[in-house]
């Protein structure tokens, strides 16, 4: 069985690390920005005003990031039953052809892959086309996902 708190504490963990990343990069950009050298020489010259683009830009992502980090501290961690349906923080199995493949719906950081006791795990979010079709499901039910010409169909074999 994997642990649920475990999932979310390696997401923030991510996140964290992906954070001081962008607000090293939005410092840098500032700095950057508002730096001598960086002054225009003539009307021609943008490099001031692109890295105070870009510094404002990096600025608005940490805080994205932030937020995200506070939705994920204050998810509600509880075990769901094959009877209940899938809804946010459900760790879900889906069997495709004979393969199966793990799923936790989460408010942030969709796309990242964990792998835990062994187990690969892909972060997806409510928003994303298969978080979409997954919410409200229940072990049994069929999930069809349009990937290309033609859609894939998954059966949820089990959510915790």
């Amino acid at each position: 069985m994997i642990d649920k708190t475990e999932i979310i504490r390696q997401i923030c963990s991510a996140q964290e690390k992906e954070l001081a990343i962008i607000e090293n990069g939005a410092r840098d950009s500032r700095d950057d920005a508002i730096h001598e050298e960086s002054q225009p020489e003539d009307k021609y010259d943008t490099h001031h005003l692109e890295a105070s683009y870009l510094a404002e830009g990096q600025s608005r992502l940490a805080i994205e990031m932030k937020e995200a980090l506070t939705r994920l501290n204050s998810i509600e961690i509880k075990d769901l039953s094959s009877t209940d349906p899938i809804s946010l923080g459900a760790l879900v199995s889906l069997k495709s052809k004979g393969n199966l493949t793990h799923y936790f719906l989460s408010p942030a950081a969709g796309g990242l892959e964990l792998s835990i006791n062994g187990i690969e795990i892909l972060i997806i979010s409510p928003q994303s086309p298969i978080g979409q079709k997954m919410l409200g499901k229940t072990v049994n039910d069929e999930i069809e996902i349009e990937n290309g010409p033609i859609p894939k169909k998954y059966l949820v074999s089990a959510v915790a």
